[in-house]
């Protein structure tokens, strides 16, 4: 790199990263593009289909509300207003029933659909194919944490979808490159105008012709992505058996549905039983206590977030806000022996048995003078 001096600009190693994932991970079809990140390619992505809508009724973007703030952001970018449906209860993923309503209700306002592929799990592209047919919409694929999974049909997750599928390499990612994104479409022409609009707009001769930002992974970023490729397939295999682990050693908490394939997962992701919903911050910090940390990917979900209540619209939610109250993350890495998978196994058994116990005690009970212990703190649920 430093021999050439080239560091960005699609540099060759940039160029060779394209090639070796698109041979990997997609068989070999279509074409990919690297980005800075995948923030940025939803946005550029989102900006072509929606090109020369000025002036036209196609103001929303409709997506699922449980997901990350990005794809909300990437639109509003692109000045279109947030359209949430809800999810299904099985995979946590947009919900067939939801989006067609909204499609039926708005078709002549939604200028483009971003379903997202929730913790890398393998959502129905056919399905979405069918709704660029149906109702003359394109999608764009938020799928920020699938590098990696295996769909249906054994190939790469995204492999031959006509639209822009979009992909991240960001640090808390399974594929990570500390920041990055990637785009795959099974159409080249899409992602070679992709890549114009990721270099200012630039066609031949740095002339732009089209709009445009700079979008471009670096070489320093690709370099790492390279290396990530190497031996990915076995640290896949090794956090699959991790989660695994997780299922088998906590039976108390629901999880996505099995696939027949891998699933890329970035971290472990489960729900805690409807009735400590209320109490799921006390249990994290009976946890943190013993040593264990845990998130809430993604609660609150984007439509309970302040900027988006505001500034999107939705339907009812009552799925969306089940899971999101309930949803428990736990950690995943590399490194992570089964020693510590059930050191948070442990850690998640005893904070549910004091939860348990303290929700059997009776209200009059806990108000009697002779019983001293604190009711644990619940998390506070936006309206």
């Amino acid at each position: 790199m430093e021999d050439r001096a080239i560091f960005s600009n699609f540099g060759p190693i940039s160029a060779d990263f394209e090639q070796n994932v698109k041979r990997q991970m997609f068989g070999g079809t279509g074409d990919c593009l690297t980005a800075c990140n995948a923030t940025t390619a939803l946005m550029i992505a989102i900006r072509r289909v929606v090109e020369g809508e000025r002036g036209s009724r196609r103001r929303f973007a409709l997506m699922p509300s449980f997901t990350f703030a990005a794809a909300a952001q990437a639109a509003m970018w692109n000045r279109l207003t947030p359209l949430f449906c809800d999810i299904s209860p099985l995979d946590w993923s947009a919900d067939r029933a939801s989006e067609q309503e909204l499609l039926e209700k708005y078709h002549q306002q939604i200028a483009v659909v971003v379903p997202y592929a929730t913790f890398g799990y393998a959502i129905d592209l056919e399905w979405y194919e069918e709704v660029q047919r149906r109702y003359a919409i394109p999608v764009v694929i938020d799928a920020a944490a699938s590098l990696g999974t295996i769909a249906d049909d054994g190939s790469g997750f995204g492999t031959g979808f006509s639209g822009a599928v979009i992909y991240s390499m960001h640090v808390t990612k399974s594929f990570s490159t500390a920041e990055g994104g990637l785009i795959y479409s099974a159409d080249t022409g899409l992602v070679r105008t992709l890549r114009s609009m990721s270099n200012f707009g630039f066609g031949e001769s740095r002339n732009a012709t089209r709009m445009g930002l700079n979008g471009k992974m670096s070489e320093v970023s690709a370099l790492l992505a390279n290396l990530r490729l190497e031996n990915f397939g076995t640290l896949m295999a090794r956090r699959s058996h991790l989660v695994d682990l997780y299922r088998e050693s906590l039976p108390e908490l629901s999880f996505q549905p099995r696939k027949a394939h891998r699933q890329a997962h970035q971290f472990t992701s489960a729900l805690l039983p409807r009735e400590m919903a209320p109490h799921r911050g006390g249990i994290q910090l009976e946890m943190r206590r013993l040593g264990v940390d845990s998130a809430n990917y993604f609660s609150p979900h984007v439509a309970e977030q302040d900027y988006f209540r505001e500034h999107a619209q939705h339907t009812a939610l009552p799925v969306t806000d089940d899971i999101a109250s309930r949803i428990l993350t736990l950690p995943l890495y590399d490194t992570m022996t089964e020693d510590e998978v059930r050191e948070v196994v442990a850690a998640v058994k005893a904070a549910l048995t004091q939860t348990d116990q303290l929700i059997s005690i009776s209200p009059e009970k806990r108000r009697s003078p002779g019983h001293v212990s604190p009711e644990l703190p619940s998390l506070r649920r936006l309206p």
